[in-house]
């Protein structure tokens, strides 16, 4: 290793170039062979270290060193006490200026044996920080990644909802189109018949009026009479009964393209279908987090009770009513609770006291139940009738209505087939209504159900899995029911401890949840197995309507009525 050439410091001052054979570190100067046999021979100097040049430390090092030494009042002088009463090192004009009275001032060069020279624990110390900087070094190069993979998998969830867009586009391009195209041939073959036996009169009808010219011209009034008798008697006679048969023949049949969806309402579906949510994660846990691994399961939640409410006190009314809360929905940050007896929907912000409105149903309704992002249908059986409406604002707003053959007393939307599953319970049946409205079919059920007293049938609902969910309560037996869209019992669900189940939920996972007047939740799998009981208190009796909000992770809860009072509850799953 080739070492960089120093000149003798104190050769220097005299203006002599000699090259340095060793270096002083106290000096902090190279030295030649003359003057390092001189540092030896006088006594304020024969203990300095001396050090050969290739072991010199680089400038930088030297800068640091020399601050180091150097008090830190005075930039000329350098550190020669350590004063243990105020904890500093100081330089001569500092001992004589500041600390005189001090006690316990000491030269440093005097005490340096009483002081442990040693920095293997701060080594050690500076280690551990050291390993810790990189640790969260590499968290935040890993939670990089991670928010990368995040965007990756949002951005391929986008391009798989884009392609399922065209290619569900082209899917109904083509039948469209192929439909068109069917019934246009037909239509069109219709017409070129129609046309060529119009074709095939007018031509008759213009060879009698040729034959009546040349009578009339070149014959005989002999001639004229006989015609006028034949035309009379034989073609004037055929000619009306075939053109009356080309009346009758007439086209008439085309068609119209009909949307079965309110296509602003299906934009609004697929627009809220993906959304992007912040939430906190943390590496060190097990899993990944982008898939939701850090949430717990929907079996393993528990619901606390986040905030209650007597709506006997709520001050919307002139005088106290008796009314029993029977249904509810959740609409962003509202909830949507149906009165029953005086048919009132009450509507309620989350977290808040305030009733920001009350819809004034045209008669005693049965259900609440939405239907899309800001969509819900009344039903109103003792009207036979269902509402339409919306929620705007926190005032709901009715859009359309409809009236139904029979009495529907529950109603809810197959989102997926965009259809209506309606049902009745004094006529013991389930209707599937089009999105126009118009009766798809009637859902044969069994003997068994239909056997049931009509105030045995409490809801309806619908899920993932195209079954048609029921709650029945008859004496001495509460179980819900699932069938399929042929009116066949895929499950039946009943339990010791389900009493008066009423409205059905079903949480993302296909997971139902009901309540029982024992003072429970019951959660049933989608295969309608028993999966737990959850507690709601003891205050949460006779419970009658729940919903989940939009993200699945608070539940509300109403019921009281009669010599209880009514109430909303709000719990949150954690």
């Amino acid at each position: 290793m080739s070492v960089k050439p120093y000149l003798c410091g104190q050769c220097l001052e005299e203006k002599g170039e000699i090259e340095a054979a060793v270096y002083c570190k106290e000096c902090e100067e190279p030295l030649c062979g003359n003057c390092k046999q001189d540092h030896a021979r006088i006594k304020a100097l024969k203990h300095h270290k001396l050090c050969d040049l290739s072991d010199v430390p680089p400038q930088d090092i030297q800068e640091f060193l020399k601050r180091l030494i150097t008090c830190p009042n005075h930039e000329t002088e350098g550190v020669v006490y350590l004063c243990k009463d105020h904890d500093v090192t100081c330089c001569n004009k500092c001992a004589l200026a500041e600390h005189r009275k001090c006690e316990t001032l000491k030269v440093l060069a005097d005490i340096l044996h009483d002081i442990k020279v040693d920095c293997t624990g701060l080594k050690t110390i500076l280690h551990d920080l050291q390993q810790q900087g990189e640790s969260l070094l590499e968290h935040e190069r890993k939670h990089e990644e991670l928010v990368s993979e995040i965007e990756r998998k949002a951005l391929s969830s986008l391009q798989t909802i884009k392609q399922k867009l065209v290619d569900m586009y082209a899917e109904l391009e083509n039948e469209v189109v192929s439909t068109i195209a069917d019934k246009k041939k037909v239509i069109g073959e219709k017409i070129k018949s129609n046309s060529e036996n119009l074709l095939q009169f007018l031509n008759v009808v213009k060879q009698q009026y040729s034959h009546i010219d040349h009578v009339e011209n070149f014959g005989t009034n002999e001639h004229v009479v006989l015609l006028q008798r034949r035309l009379e008697k034989d073609t004037i006679c055929r000619l009306k009964s075939t053109v009356g048969e080309l009346e009758k023949s007439r086209s008439y049949s085309s068609f119209k393209c009909v949307a079965d969806t309110a296509f602003d309402s299906l934009l609004i579906e697929m627009k809220n279908s993906l959304r992007i949510k912040d939430f906190a994660c943390d590496l060190s846990e097990t899993g990944s987090d982008t898939d939701n691994s850090h949430y717990k399961p929907y079996t393993e939640r528990m619901p606390h009770l986040q905030s209650t409410k007597d709506l006997s006190s709520v001050p919307m009314f002139d005088k106290k009513e008796d009314f029993i809360p029977t249904s509810c929905i959740w609409i962003e940050e509202y909830i949507v609770i149906y009165l029953y007896k005086i048919d009132v929907l009450l509507v309620i912000k989350e977290d808040s006291d305030c009733v920001l409105s009350k819809f004034k149903c045209y008669s005693s309704s049965a259900s609440v139940s939405k239907t899309g992002p800001r969509d819900m249908v009344i039903s109103m059986p003792y009207k036979s009738k269902i509402a339409f409406a919306q929620l705007r604002y926190g005032n709901v707003h009715v859009v359309a209505e409809l009236k139904t053959r029979v009495p529907y007393y529950h109603v809810t939307r197959n989102a997926s087939l965009n259809q209506y599953i309606c049902m009745s319970n004094r006529e013991g049946q389930i209707d599937i209504l089009n999105n126009d409205e118009t009766l798809l079919r009637e859902i044969n059920i069994s003997s068994d159900i239909k056997e049931c007293s009509p105030s045995a049938l409490s809801c309806c609902t619908f899920n993932s899995h195209n079954l048609v969910l029921i709650t029945l309560n008859i004496p001495k037996e509460s179980f819900i029911m699932a069938l399929n869209l042929n009116g066949e019992k895929v499950f039946k669900y009943n339990h010791k401890d389900l009493l008066g189940p009423r409205q059905i939920i079903i949480d993302p996972c296909g997971n139902l949840y009901v309540t029982s007047f024992r003072l429970s939740l019951h959660q049933i799998s989608p295969s309608g197995q028993h999966i737990r009981s959850l507690p709601l208190g003891k205050e949460t009796k006779y419970p009658s309507g729940i919903c989940f909000n939009n993200t699945f992770d608070k539940i509300a809860l109403v019921g009281g009525g009669g010599d209880l009072d009514p109430y909303l509850r709000v719990y949150t799953f954690t």
